[in-house]
Formats: C-alpha cells, sequence, structure tokens
C-alpha cells in the first residue's frame, strides 16, 4: 500500500496519511508521496478541490524519528531540509482549495501540514501541537512563517516556546481551525464541505493565493491584484453561468476550471 493515498470523490482529490500503526506519522517516503499527491491534484482536470487527513481518526502524530536516523551519517542538511518543506508548500501553491481534516493527534510536522492548508476543519477529537521545541529543535517545516499569519506573532510565539496540546475548544477559539466539525462522522463532513469547493466557481481558484500573496504587499500592489483577479474571473463563463442561472432561478452549473 502507498505511504499516501489518493482518491477522487466527486472532484474532491482524498489524499490520506496511509500509516495507522504509526499514527500517521511522516516518514521520507511519506514526504515524498504527499509532494506527489499535490502535484497530481493540481494537473487532475477531475479535480476542483483537496482534502488532506490521515487514516483511522489520526491526523498525524509529526514526524517519524526515522527521519533522523536516516539522516545521522551525512547529517541534516539545507537540501534535505528543503526537500521536505517542499511537500508542504505544494499544498499552499494549489490554485485549488486544499482543505485539512484534523483528526486526533495533530503534532509537530502535522501540524505544520495543517496550516500549509488553506482551511482548517477540526473534529471534537483533535489535539494539536507545535512539539519541535520539546526535541530542542525549532519549527523548520513551515511553522515560524505560516502560523504568526494565521493566529498572531505572540500566540504563535507561545505555542511554538511551550510546544503546549491545544485540544478542540482552544484550536477554534484561537483560529488554528475554522470549523469545528459536528461529532457523528467529521470525515463525511468534511468531504461535503470539499465537494461544494470542488464544485464552486473558478473563483475559488483565484481567492486563496491571493489572500496569501496580498498580505505580503503594500495597498497599491494589493489592490491591482485583486482587479487583475477580478477581470479574469468576469472573463471566465462561470461568471456568465452565475448571472444567467440568478435571472432563471436555478442553481448555477460551474466548470470550475
Amino acid at each position: 500500500m502507498d505511504a499516501v493515498s489518493y482518491e477522487v470523490v466527486d472532484r474532491v482529490a482524498v489524499i490520506t496519511i496511509e500509516r495507522p500503526e504509526r499514527r500517521n506519522a511522516m516518514d521520507v517516503d511519506v514526504f515524498g508521496q504527499l509532494r506527489e499527491r499535490a502535484l497530481q491534484a493540481a494537473g487532475d482536470r477531475d479535480v476542483g478541490a483537496v482534502l488532506v487527513g490521515g487514516r483511522d481518526g489520526v491526523f498525524s502524530s509529526g514526524i517519524d524519528t526515522s527521519v533522523f536516523g536516516g539522516q545521522a551519517e551525512g547529517g541534516i542538511t539545507l537540501d534535505f531540509i528543503d526537500r521536505l518543506q517542499s511537500a508542504f508548500t505544494a499544498y499552499e501553491d494549489l490554485d485549488k482549495p486544499t482543505v485539512a481534516l484534523v483528526e486526533g493527534h495533530c503534532y509537530g510536522a502535522g501540524f505544520q501540514l495543517a496550516i500549509a492548508c488553506h482551511v482548517r476543519l477540526a473534529a471534537p477529537t483533535a489535539r494539536m501541537s507545535l512539539m519541535e521545541a520539546s526535541w530542542g529543535l525549532v519549527p523548520d517545516l513551515g511553522g515560524t512563517y505560516r502560523l504568526p499569519r494565521l493566529v498572531g506573532l505572540g500566540r504563535a510565539t507561545e505555542l511554538a516556546l511551550t510546544a503546549r496540546v491545544v485540544e478542540i475548544d482552544e484550536i477554534v477559539a484561537i483560529g488554528l481551525a475554522e470549523r469545528r466539525l459536528g461529532s457523528d462522522d467529521p470525515r463525511a463532513e468534511a468531504l461535503e464541505l470539499a465537494r461544494r469547493l470542488a464544485n464552486g466557481p473558478h473563483a475559488l481558484r483565484e481567492i486563496p493565493r491571493l489572500m496569501r500573496e496580498n498580505a505580503g504587499r503594500d495597498r497599491p500592489a494589493g489592490l491591482q491584484a485583486e482587479a487583475l483577479a477580478q477581470v479574469r474571473c468576469i472573463q471566465h463563463p462561470d461568471f456568465a453561468e452565475a448571472v444567467t442561472a440568478r435571472f432563471e432561478g436555478r442553481d448555477p452549473r460551474f466548470s470550475g476550471a
């Protein structure tokens, strides 16, 4: 079985870490396959959104200690870390909405994968921790870059310094996840949201990149980027379909491309 599986369900690429016996810890194969799956989804014309999760109700317990052992002889190099980082950046850079389904343990590398996705949905069982400091390490898979943008500098610094475990109520309260899922079937609930995004208009492909890149622009550049994206949306057939459907009193049928 692949370390990371890929299945398309109603235009949603469901990407799942398949190591439940290790609480979906990420070894080198997982990192490589995560990146491959992201690129696969990017090029898949039948995919409009991506749902990322782990098997058997656990997102990921973090990096597998075999990663450190496997690099012991040559040391952990900048090139090696760059390869690991690229696996997560691939989800942030996707021009299709990426949704993380956070269930159970979401620690260390798992935490950093989740915050690389565009949206996070948390099940009642979710437990999140940026654990690197407890190993004498810094978060090096995008945590120090993405987390302050998500929850603010002070809160991000506190989470990284203490490596404490955050449970569901606080996860939602501080903005680590945008939505709390119900307890009956969080995976089905997450898939339903991803399905709606996958079948939405072309604009949903513009929004994540626009939001992300405008965070680093000044106001004139940000407004210009908005205007350019809007022109592309207006010229896309999905805009005409939205207008026509509104006048005809029906649900729009978007291409999403």
